[in-house]
């Protein structure tokens, strides 16, 4: 189905209809404004209007239109007039199509197009009419050249004599004959469109969805109309706002959940079962952590009839839904051994009931539910039994003679008079005798019906709610759901979950599909909580975005109204990031894959629209959920559905302090008018701003009107954002303080020193130091703490671990301030932490200030490198040498001969024999200082300055049996070796381990993506960047399938944080080389501190001859000395000397290469810096198994501008 040729027809259709009814309107001397200019007369059994005689018919038709315009706008009625014709005349081509109908408005040939029904009549086959109607027409097919008149009289009678289409759609014994367009026949019109195979295809026509999307698409021009007013919505307004198309695969995942459900686990051998693709697992669990309830578990709702399997959708839109329920409850019948007949008509009387607000809707859902009738069996064609389909009545109940019944019905339709602006919501209070009046109304009294079917019980309630935040409600509304829906009044859609299990019998089923906020947000804290206390959820699906086109995301879940202390359900995570957007029909793709494999993992990064297919991903995010306690979601603050949630993390959120004990979080201010008191910074007089406030009481008697305004911004941590200003001295306050909406959350806050953030963010989370001085705003609320302990709370949020938090307890674009006051806080190496946070902030400010956004701005970069960088005139640089391979030995070399393509070299001393130079920036381990094991999960020892060899390899380096028997080794030798251990035990094991592991590696067990030369230059090069600013590097050889280097660390660094930076870096720029993902390297890495120049001289002789027995085209080896010992500078391998630079002064390229080398410093400095804080706060929390260090490089929020990419 081409959803994009439909919604084409449905929108140029309705245009083409209604500007065709608005012309009727002005024939029939309708203004704009509604009023008449002329009106007909009643004259001897007839009628004049305009000068022209009418029939009497005529005359009642243009009152009832009349009086239709004094109650409704002239929009509303030419909207009905063009939706009702549109809903019939489509409906008659479904008819045609599904060949339950001859042809009616199809041409009698490509030549002749003139509609099959005019053809007919001018042959003396015409549909059923009037004897007044029959004599007109007779008149008009005198003419040929009348064709639009007799078409318009003879599709009234069809539409008239069709049993169907009457029931439907309405008798048009009434104004919205009249207002059938003239040229509904003309060229390119809407006949013209409806007959074209261009945008429906035969296999359109037969499918069920069809009506559903025709609908959507021709009432989504009228809802943009209606959102772009913005405000609040009209009773009128609320149908097109709110109506949206379900895919069809989550409507059976609902129906096949709850209905389908319900009669297996009363029937569990049943065949039907076969059928449902969407069923999940088994009945929903309680008292066990097993899919299969214990005996007498109370979950399963007992079905002793089949009359009883009442399910309804009070929100049915074009009937999409109850067209599914009724599929699958007509496969129950057939296999309890009815016919075909008896089953639709018991399925239309017992079974199946829907309302909707809108009578459009409600028209097309009769229509579809009868179409589907009429596949089974043609007979209901005649319209003899009619779905239970309601909309809003005209009019309410009839007052009973009865007082005490009278006072209840009087209640009742006070509330009905709202009915076009509260729909289903509507609640009746009725006692037993005046529901039994009620009924005795019958099924005629459509105010009756409506009443019944909002206060029944139902077996299952599946629906798709309007969707409406409380913003958008007018007053009716608003007041209504607030007084009777305390939970959900956010939105509608809420309002419809909160109300659904009150209609629902004990053990009964109910589904829905909504945004996901329900889920996170504080505001539904409320709603959450009554289901996790009163009913189980049993299944819910958390989708990406993509299901209804752009939107915010959905989710859909299936609940049993059921009491549970000890409920377990199964979700799916079919969402990896808020932002990210899915095709649907991928979505239902990874629904099925995962389905058919609870193992199956999808990586989420990798996708793209375009995709034919979704391949299982080892490295991939798992989907599928099972077997979660619903009781765990109340343990964490807030109560969120953090499904995902492992077992280890709940109990942080009660053994902790939460930042709420430590900090006051505050949502800001809101102005009340943003236009008028909040600019850009570069909008005013700088001399206009004071930037010095340390309290607010400064603020009444500053001469300067603006004072600095946290605003959010885009998404960047440690500093930052810094834009806006805001009006502030004692005229901008008073004027403030009358504005509507106006409030000053937090004042007694306001400029002092603190931590703000984004309230909203389509990218992470993360927050920034703000220095005193600032105001803020609820888009960039903040927290405000003793000086001693913002950095570390400060560090804490921009680390994995406050995203981590935040995603537990709201993964919306929301970061609010009650999910903040809720994160857990524990405190240890608080002076390291904030030391390196601390330059964290120096960095990200400098690069803040760096630019002329920012009021700090002193002067360009280049300007002050200029003054910084010195002349390179007289400096020697050096020279040195590259030695070539030697070819006849087929690529292999000697320790003097060694060098191949790869090979790079430094310093005017290529070492490549046994004689290393000494004191060339080497530094041992002394044994008398102390030694810090920083790292206790593996021996890390550390000194300072002190030289090391360090091993790592690839992820994928050495396959599971080599894996498996290192760890039986270690097991044995453990076991002969037990602790303390002395220096000579532990140095025996070191060797042992690494001698297998460097035995394996070099006999090139597992993979060797270091072959590739391009990969193995990303490694060489992060190495060599690092060199001189980080560490001295001795020596490095790059081989196949791990590395090996030997460096002595600068003063302030350590190898360990040095080294997983590279691994990280490097890891990100060869997963997108080569196209992948996951881990490329393995997270730990082996390290040996020196312990005296022989050892310097073993290791690097063991570098120097690792790759002897390798191809020269499979490694890469580095051997240089330290800057004392040479000059640093690199050589080209095509030529045997290097180059001096010639000339004297600073030129712009010099300037460009020193700014690329200062912030790729700074860059790389605060990215080791993030890491390595991850790395702690993962150690304080023990989620050493849930997160890792690594920080992709697009997510260092400075050189935002694209200065400089490390991606």
């Amino acid at each position: 189905m081409d959803t994009g040729k439909l919604k084409r027809f449905a929108t140029e259709a309705r245009n083409i209809l209604l500007s065709g009814v608005v012309q009727r309107l002005a024939a029939l001397g309708f203004q704009s404004d509604g009023t008449a200019t002329e009106k007909p007369e009643l004259l001897g059994g007839g009628a004049v209007f305009m000068g022209e005689v009418q029939s009497e018919d005529f005359y009642h038709k243009w009152m009832s239109l009349y009086h239709r315009m004094q109650s409704h706008s002239f929009r509303e009625v030419a909207e009905e007039a063009a939706y009702t014709w549109f809903n019939r005349l489509v409906a008659i081509r479904i008819m045609v199509k599904n060949e339950l109908i001859p042809a009616v408005l199809e041409y009698e040939s490509d030549e002749v197009r003139i509609p099959v029904i005019v053809t007919e009549a001018r042959q003396g086959r015409m549909p059923q009419m009037d004897e007044a109607s029959r004599q007109k027409l007779d008149a008009l097919l005198l003419d040929d050249a009348l064709t639009n008149e007799q078409f318009a009289l003879l599709i009234v009678a069809y539409c008239h004599s069709n049993p169907i289409i009457s029931k439907c759609f309405g008798k048009i014994a009434d104004y919205t004959e009249l207002l059938l367009p003239g040229n509904i026949l003309k060229n390119d019109g809407f006949i013209d469109r409806l007959n074209a195979d261009d945008y429906i295809s035969d296999e359109d026509y037969r499918s069920p969805e069809l009506i559903g999307w025709l609908y959507q698409f021709y009432i989504s021009e009228r809802k943009d109309e209606v959102f772009a007013k913005k405000g609040k919505f009209e009773a009128d307004e609320i149908p097109a706002a709110t109506q949206i198309f379900t895919p069809n695969w989550i409507v059976k995942y609902m129906v096949q959940n709850t209905v389908g459900r319900i009669y297996l686990d009363n029937n569990p051998y049943s065949d039907i079962k076969e059928g449902m693709k969407y069923l999940v697992g088994g009945t929903a669990s309680c008292g066990t952590n097993n899919t299969t309830p214990p005996q007498g578990c109370g979950v399963s709702y007992l079905l002793d009839d089949i009359h009883d399997l009442k399910v309804a959708d009070l929100a049915c839109g074009s009937g999409h839904i109850l067209n599914e329920c009724f599929d699958l409850l007509y496969q129950i019948y057939i296999e309890e051994g009815y016919n075909r007949r008896r089953a639709v008509e018991d399925i239309f009387r017992y079974n199946l009931t829907g309302v909707d607000i809108d009578t459009r809707a409600k028209q097309l859902a009769m229509f579809a539910l009868l179409l589907k009738a009429c596949q089974k069996d043609r007979s209901f064609a005649d319209g003899h039994v009619l779905p239970r389909v309601w909309d809003m009545p005209k009019a309410g109940l009839p007052l009973p003679a009865d007082t005490r019944l009278a006072n209840e019905i009087e209640a009742v339709n006070k509330t009905l008079a709202d009915a076009d602006t509260l729909g289903s919501i509507m609640k009746f209070s009725l006692s037993p005798a005046a529901r039994e009046w009620v009924v005795s109304l019958g099924e005629e009294n459509e105010a009756a019906q409506l009443v019944l079917a909002l206060t029944d019980k139902y077996a299952a309630l599946v629906m798709n709610p309007p969707y409406m935040g409380s913003g958008n409600m007018n007053a009716v509304l608003s007041n209504y759901v607030k007084k009777n829906y305390p939970e959900g009044k956010a939105d509608l859609a809420t309002v419809f979950v909160e109300r659904m299990p009150q209609l629902l019998q004990k053990n009964g089923r109910y589904s829905f599909i909504i945004p996901p906020s329900w889920m996170f947000l504080s505001t539904f804290e409320g709603l959450r909580k009554q289901i996790i206390e009163h009913q189980t959820i049993d299944s819910l699906l958390h989708l990406s975005r993509g299901v209804f086109g752009a939107d915010f995301g959905a989710s859909s879940a299936v609940i049993v109204n059921a009491e549970s202390k000890e409920a377990y359900g199964t979700y799916f995570r079919l969402i990896e990031r808020t932002f990210q957007e899915f095709d649907q029909q991928h979505l239902r793709m990874l629904f099925e894959q995962t389905l058919a494999d609870h193992d199956f993992k999808y990586n989420f990064k990798e996708y793209t629209k375009d995709v034919t297919s979704l391949p299982y991903s080892e490295s991939g995010n798992r989907i599928y959920y099972p077997h979660v306690s619903q009781q765990n979601f109340e343990k964490i603050p807030g109560c969120p559905i953090g499904y995902w949630v492992s077992e280890k993390i709940v109990p942080l959120f009660n053994k902790s302090l939460f930042l709420d004990n430590i900090a006051e979080i505050k949502h800001g201010l809101s102005t009340g008018k943003n236009e008028v008191f909040v600019k850009l910074w570069t909008e005013i007089n700088v001399k206009d701003l004071n930037t010095q406030l340390t309290q607010r009481e400064q603020s009444f008697c500053m001469k300067e009107k603006y004072v600095p305004y946290n605003k959010g911004g885009e998404y960047r941590k440690w500093y930052g954002n810094a834009t806006h200003v805001l009006w502030y001295n004692i005229e901008g306050q008073n004027k403030m303080s009358s504005m509507s909406g106006h409030r000053h959350d937090g004042k007694d806050y306001y400029f002092h020193e603190g931590i703000t953030w984004s309230f909203i963010s389509s990218s992470n989370f993360g927050v920034r130091y703000t220095k005193s001085g600032f105001a803020f705003d609820v888009a960039g609320s903040s927290m405000f703490m003793p000086h001693t302990i913002i950095y570390y709370i400060c560090g804490l949020l921009c680390s994995k671990l406050g995203q981590f938090f935040m995603l537990i307890m709201n993964p919306t674009f929301n970061f609010q301030v009650g999910n903040l006051k809720n994160i857990p806080v524990i405190r240890e190496q608080t002076e390291y932490i904030n030391n390196k946070v601390s330059q964290n902030i120096s960095i990200s400010k400098s690069d803040w200030d760096a630019h002329e956004t920012s009021w700090d701005f002193q002067e360009n970069e280049l300007v002050r490198l200029s003054k910084e960088v010195p002349h390179p005139c007289g400096t020697d640089i050096g020279t040195g040498r590259v030695l070539k391979p030697n070819k006849e030995t087929g690529g292999k070399m000697s320790a003097s001969q060694r060098c191949d393509a790869d090979f790079v070299a430094w310093g005017n001393n290529v070492v490549l024999d046994n004689s290393v130079p000494q004191g060339c920036g080497t530094s041992y381990l002394d044994k008398k200082s102390w030694v810090d094991i920083r790292y206790n999960k593996l021996p890390h020892w550390f000194q300072e300055g002190k030289t090391q060899f360090v091993t790592f390899r690839l992820a994928d380096s050495l396959p599971q049996t080599k894996l498996a028997e290192l760890a039986a080794f270690k097991t044995e030798w453990l076991k002969e070796h037990p602790q303390p251990w002395d220096e000579k035990v532990k140095s025996e094991y070191s060797y042992l381990i690494g001698e297998r592991i460097d035995g394996w590696l070099d006999a090139g067990y597992g993979g060797c993506a270091l072959k590739d030369p391009e990969v193995r230059r990303i490694v060489t090069d992060a190495f060599l960047f690092f060199n001189e600013k980080r560490y001295i590097l001795h020596a490095l050889v790059v081989m196949p399938n791990h590395v090996h280097v030997l460096l002595t660390p600068a003063e302030g660094y350590d190898v360990i944080t040095t080294i997983g930076n590279i691994k990280s870096f490097t890891a990100t720029k060869i997963n997108k080389l080569l196209r992948k993902s996951g881990d490329f390297w393995q997270r730990n890495s082996f390290d040996r501190m020196l312990r005296c120049a022989d050892d310097f001289q073993a290791k690097m002789d063991y570098i120097i001859h690792n790759p002897d027995a390798l191809s020269h085209d499979t490694y890469t080896l580095c051997i240089g000395g330290a800057a004392s010992c040479g000059m640093n500078a690199m050589l080209d391998s095509a030529s045997d000397n290097g180059s001096v630079p010639q000339g004297c002064g600073t030129s712009l390229a010099d300037l460009m290469e020193a700014y690329k080398e200062h912030w790729t410093e700074q860059f790389l400095r605060l990215h080791a810096n993030e890491e390595e804080l991850n790395r702690q706060f993962i150690e304080i929390y023990g989620l050493e198994d849930e997160l890792t260090p690594d920080v992709p490089p697009e997510e260092i929020t400075i050189l935002q501008q694209g200065e400089l990419s490390f991606n």
